[in-house]
């Protein structure tokens, strides 16, 4: 998208100082893309969520020293740098870890190979790609020295993807200043004024302990619970003649997408399907739900007792698990099944993922499955609930952001939306996400192979945040 000449010499500045440090803000970004930033085992006091998105958190304060920052590590959970000064604060929030890779990449995940316009990397669009934007939005008004009112604070959070334990820190244990206005460069534009409520459940069941010549003695899939799981295992033992019959079935029934290895006492299946983020199970292939329906075919006690319930309940509408609701704001529940897995205790385990309309509760949830549960048998061992975000469309920072973003890109058509992804902002007070994906752009996607952003949507973001941020703030 390319963005319209301004009509205020401020901005106009901002918008010329972007352009002449197009190579460091590319560059800085490549460095940050190249920290494989997922989270770890906690490595002593200062590095709860591991060694990896440390390393990216002490690239991030270094650089904002050097640009000019002051900046603040809060005990490894996030870090700050800002700009300013007043009694009031003003706030771009973003994070630094990324989920895993996966497979199916034809760049290198960490690499930040650039390659027709576009940077690809795991995070380049979710969401370092977009943070570094706020980053150097901020820089520009620092450097060209507009007249602000406010200070200017830019979030780097290191738990965003498994749990916001980093924003809890930050504004819990931590007790750091609550900003009056912020936004999250986590979503798209022109904005999101409603996020879904996320909710984890996890059904447990125990194993079945009849005796058949053929039992699955492990099984597994997915990566993390926000994520459609692109492959999944289960390793099948039992007596020769069961084994063989089991072969000749998978054999002659199942596609590239089912594969096996014979061993000499075990058979294991593989099941390959395509990652998607959980809040958008439907445009993914729950490689979970391949494997319990092609082990469903085989003569297994564990038909009756997990198999049909985890191939019924992919359904990614809720319906099957009885949680299924729609509203006039979000829309429909999406529920994508993230994990599957065999314990130590003999029970079997799956996780789902569940993004919510924003007039609907936990309580309705737990509510309407507990009569699926009892019906079949499982428990609701625990869950977990981020409650919906919802800011109306005439209240700020919704109003100026908008402002801004119609002012920059002449783009009146576009409307505000919804999602059922999460963001920092349902964490803030008077916060809301608000870009760096524009209308019809190829950015993304997230939590897919070949992850990338433009770089002229990186530096066109880098633009309207540095306006925003100045509206905000002056």
């Amino acid at each position: 998208m390319t963005l319209l000449t301004p009509t205020d010499p401020q901005i106009q500045k901002l918008y010329d100082w972007v352009d002449a440090h197009h190579n460091e803000i590319v560059e800085a970004l490549q460095g940050v893309l190249q920290i494989r930033s997922l989270e770890a085992p906690a490595v002593g006091d200062n590095a709860p969520f591991g060694q990896p998105v440390r390393d990216a958190l002490d690239y991030t304060l270094t650089l904002c020293d050097s640009l000019g920052f002051t900046t603040k590590d809060v005990d490894g959970y996030a870090g700050h740098a800002e700009m300013g000064s007043g009694e009031k604060m003003v706030m771009a929030m973003g994070h630094l870890d990324v989920v895993p890779e996966g497979e199916g990449w034809r760049y290198e995940p960490y690499g930040a190979t650039i390659e027709n316009g576009f940077i690809y990397a795991r995070g380049a669009s979710d969401d370092k790609g977009p943070t570094y934007a706020a980053l150097f939005g901020a820089k520009a008004i620092l450097d060209c020295e507009l007249p602000i009112s406010k200070r200017i604070r830019v979030l780097f959070g290191c738990n965003e993807e498994s749990g916001f334990k980093c924003v809890e820190h930050y504004w819990g244990m931590a007790k750091e200043e609550v900003p009056e206005y912020a936004f999250t460069p986590d979503a798209s534009f022109p904005l999101i004024y409603a996020e879904k409520g996320i909710a984890t459940f996890v059904l447990e069941k125990e194993l079945p302990t009849e005796e058949r010549p053929l039992k699955i003695a492990s099984a597994s899939g997915g990566l993390r619970p926000n994520m459609v799981p692109e492959s999944a295992v289960a390793t099948l033992l039992g007596e020769t003649e069961a084994l063989d019959a089991a072969e000749e079935l998978l054999t002659r029934f199942w596609d590239k997408n089912i594969t096996f290895v014979r061993g000499a006492e075990t058979i294991t299946v593989m099941a390959q399907g395509k990652s998607a983020h959980g809040a958008r199970p439907t445009l993914g292939d729950n490689a979970i739900a391949r494997l319990a329906r092609a082990l469903a075919e085989l003569d297994l006690a564990e038909k009756e007792v997990w198999l049909d319930f985890v191939a019924e309940t992919v359904d990614t509408t809720g319906v099957a698990l009885g949680i299924d609701a729609k509203d006039d704001v979000a829309g429909r529940l999406t529920c994508n099944m993230g994990i599957l897995e065999y314990t130590p205790e003999g029970k079997v385990r799956v996780t789902y993922n569940i993004r919510y309309p924003v007039k609907s509760t936990l309580s309705e949830l737990v509510s309407g499955n507990k009569p699926v549960l009892e019906k079949y048998g499982w428990t609701l061992a625990k869950t977990d609930d981020s409650v919906p975000l919802y800011v109306p469309l005439d209240k700020d920072p919704v109003k100026t952001l908008l402002k801004v973003y119609r002012e920059a890109t002449g783009d009146t058509t576009s409307q505000p939306g919804t999602m059922g992804g999460g963001t920092y902002a349902r964490a803030t007070p008077n916060a809301v996400a608000f870009g760096a994906a524009f209308p019809g752009g190829t950015d993304g996607p997230a939590h897919e192979p070949d992850e990338r952003i433009a770089i002229e949507t990186l530096l066109n973001a880098t633009k309207i945040y540095a306006q925003s941020l100045y509206e905000l703030a002056k």
